[in-house]
């Protein structure tokens, strides 16, 4: 991530180098500059006054502007323009806070604002303008007019190129913003996703990085050079640029607050407090005509390094401590604050002679933040799928353990109910019978009374051991109670039913359990029709096996009727 951020960084100070040069062939020699506390007096035009008095004239500096007298509200400007090639005739510059009117020679050419005292700024964008033609040399005369003495005099940007030239330079000034307008509206639309659609994510940490990116791609916008080409509002979107860069940091910070809400020694309250009470006083005092908007950027300027250290302090205490989160969001915090106090110093104070802006390269390292997020959502997610897994597991089991019977491992009762609802659904769906079984060993109290319990709940193990081993994936084995076991078949026709049962009681009478010959009496019945029930079943059966057992025990008797 750094080294992408430090090629960009290098192409755009290429860029710059480019875009920069190559003015000084077009104009004439240095700007000269005039004070003024009023307009000039009626009548007087100002072309005029400039041909008059230049030669008396300071030079201006305007990447170093001097400092003027108390009272100055007004500034005439100066230079002289020699004959330029046909198509370099397109000028270029920005303004910030200021009215301008233009005049080459004595051809009025341009104005923008009101000159004169207005409750609100006039804003701040880049004009691209065609000269007038001309022959030999010109002056070139700028009328400046700003609501604060302090704003008097600032601009940039200028130069005369042909128009591709000049496209080209507002292009290339929005170089950072256009590489990082897509990858915001890119962040926006994952965390929506995982906002809307993830019942079981950090929905608040979504939501903020939401808002936090919204505001951002709202700057870039107003930001934005070439955008002015299209929508020339400079109040509107001065104000813009103006009100989103003081909520950028409360937006950001809300994400922090809400890493750091559990952490003890973090205060980010008392940032977001600051970061809150000095926005509404800019605001109030700019609503008030106090122009506090622009006034308190200095103040701004100076907290927003101390807000977002303290913040990135306690996240490294974080990190310390196992939050992977809050050591992701340390990259994107230092690069956005490192960024944006380089841009809103230069900018405020008209430091540097571009007007480009870095800060939208900090949303890279926001992305690496947000990578980080959804890799441990996707842990995250993990560890409640195997947490539920396991619940499941748990709850299986203890459904299958109050539903078996400890002894044997047949089915209970409990069971017993849910298969043959099973069946009997089954059965009246199709209109296909089904087979019951119902089983008791013959003479089982005596091997309790004559070999002790042990041996009987050994005996009954074996007996129900060897039923389950006929049985296949459709067939039930059910213990009814103390020695009777009852099975729930598939089987559809009455000798296939007999066969069965007689194919239980040879296996049973063959096979020694606990070293006794055993053997079973066995009743078996059909599922009749769709207006039989459940309580006839069971008599029938019963039925069945107390014939089996009263005609002398170790048979399979029928009852269908």
């Amino acid at each position: 991530m750094g080294k992408i951020i430090y090629s960009l960084l290098l192409c755009l100070t290429l860029c710059l180098g480019w875009t920069v040069g190559g003015e000084a062939a077009q104009l004439g020699g240095p700007w000269r500059y005039y004070e003024l506390s009023q307009p000039l007096p009626h009548g007087q035009r100002v072309p005029e006054f400039v041909r008059q008095n230049i030669q008396d004239w300071p030079v201006f500096d305007k990447d170093n502007r001097p400092v003027f007298k108390q009272g100055t509200e007004r500034l005439l400007l100066a230079m002289p323009v020699r004959d330029l090639d046909p198509q370099k005739r397109v000028l270029l510059m920005m303004t910030a806070k200021q009215s301008m009117r233009m005049w080459l020679g004595d051809e009025f050419f341009f104005a923008v604002g009101h000159f004169q005292a207005q409750r609100f700024d006039e804003g701040s964008q880049p004009y691209m303008l065609s000269l007038p033609e001309f022959q030999g040399e010109q002056l070139l005369i700028l009328e400046l007019f700003a609501n604060s003495p302090q704003d008097l005099g600032w601009f940039s940007m200028f130069s005369v190129d042909t128009e591709q030239a000049q496209m080209a330079r507002l292009f290339f000034s929005d170089v950072p913003l256009v590489l990082a307008f897509p990858v915001g509206m890119a962040i926006i639309l994952i965390m929506f996703l995982y906002y809307y659609f993830n019942h079981q994510g950090w929905k608040r940490l979504y939501g903020y990085i939401i808002l936090f990116m919204l505001v951002f791609e709202l700057w870039v916008v107003c930001a934005s050079n070439v955008k002015c080409l299209f929508w020339g509002w400079p109040v509107f979107w001065w104000y813009g640029l103006s009100i989103l860069a003081y909520l950028l940091p409360i937006s950001a910070n809300l994400i922090l607050a809400n890493l750091l809400r559990d952490k003890p020694y973090a205060r980010m309250n008392y940032v977001l407090a600051l970061n809150i009470g000095l926005f509404v006083a800019a605001m109030g005092g700019e609503l008030l005509g106090f122009h506090t908007m622009n006034r308190l950027m200095g103040i701004f300027y100076l907290l927003l390094p101390i807000g977002e250290g303290l913040a990135i302090y306690w996240c490294i205490t974080a990190a310390h401590k196992g939050d992977v989160l809050c050591r992701a969001v340390m990259l994107p915090t230092g690069a956005f604050t490192v960024l944006g106090v380089f841009d809103g110093i230069a900018g405020h104070y008209h430091l540097l002679p571009w007007h480009t802006y870095l800060t939208p390269l900090g949303v890279y390292a926001f992305l690496y933040f947000v990578i980080i997020i959804l890799r441990e959502q996707v842990r995250h997610e993990e560890h409640l799928l195997q947490h539920t897994a396991g619940l499941e597991k748990k709850a299986a089991f203890i459904q299958r353990k109050s539903e078996t019977d400890a002894l044997t491992g047949c089915w209970n009762r409990n069971k017993l109910k849910a298969l043959l609802a099973s069946s009997v659904a089954k059965a009246r769906k199709t209109g296909q019978p089904f087979g019951v079984l119902m089983m008791d060993i013959d003479f089982f109290k005596k091997i309790n009374d004559n070999y002790g319990h042990d041996t009987g709940d050994a005996v009954l193990r074996g007996f129900a051991m060897v039923v389950r081993q006929l049985l296949d994936r459709d067939t039930y084995c059910i213990r009814w109670g103390g020695e009777e076991f009852m099975v729930l078949t598939s089987i559809q026709t009455l000798p296939e039913l007999k066969a069965f049962a007689e194919k239980i009681r040879l296996q049973v009478e063959k096979t020694p359990m606990a070293g006794h010959k055993i053997t079973c009496s066995l009743g078996i019945t059909l599922w009749q029709t769709e207006t039989d029930t459940t309580d006839k079943l069971f008599k029938r059966v019963d039925d069945a096996l107390y014939q089996a057992k009263k005609t002398g025990r170790n048979c399979v008797m029928v009852q269908l009727q």
